[in-house]
């Protein structure tokens, strides 16, 4: 079954409008629901609650081979999450939403906001301060703080 494009070849757009493109193409054609292509390959743009359960949904969706190779090789990483299906994406995704529980946000903030103080401690008024440098390493000793209390509490590393 094809695809009826009325928009031609989107690619050009999407360069240059970014994440702008697919909203502003939606408008144009006052729908929630888009079909154009991009790169040559037809594409569906999707819009609104229900478009999200149906892209979630493991019936209607299959995640191999879904990005385009340069995107992926550059954006997301090849055996990424995105690029999984079945019991291997939501065994990986398991482990991703373990990281955004409540104790667990609570648990990063707490070690990324002990090493900024630990940071901003060795700061003298007569030395410059870069801040981008400061932040690199006050969040590195953060995720590593993290990293020593969690291998203390189960054993278990995420650094």
């Amino acid at each position: 079954m094809g695809m009826r494009d009325r928009h031609g070849d989107q690619s050009l757009r999407l360069l240059l409008e970014g994440y702008a493109w697919l909203p502003g193409l939606r408008r144009s054609t006052g729908s929630d629901v888009v079909r154009t292509r991009v790169m040559g390959q037809p594409t569906l743009g999707l819009c609104g609650p229900e478009a999200a359960q149906f892209f979630y949904d493991e019936k209607h969706v299959q995640r191999h081979n879904a990005i385009p190779s340069p995107v992926l090789s550059t954006l997301f990483g090849h055996g990424a999450v995105h690029t999984l299906d079945a019991d291997a994406h939501r065994q990986r995704e398991s482990f991703f939403l373990a990281l955004v529980t409540p104790e667990s946000v609570a648990s990063r903030v707490a070690c990324v906001a002990a090493a900024w103080e630990d940071t901003v401690v060795g700061w003298r008024a007569d030395r410059e301060v870069v801040l981008f440098d400061e932040a690199s390493r006050a969040l590195t000793a953060g995720v590593r703080r993290l990293g020593r209390v969690r291998r203390v509490m189960t054993g278990f590393c995420l650094v």
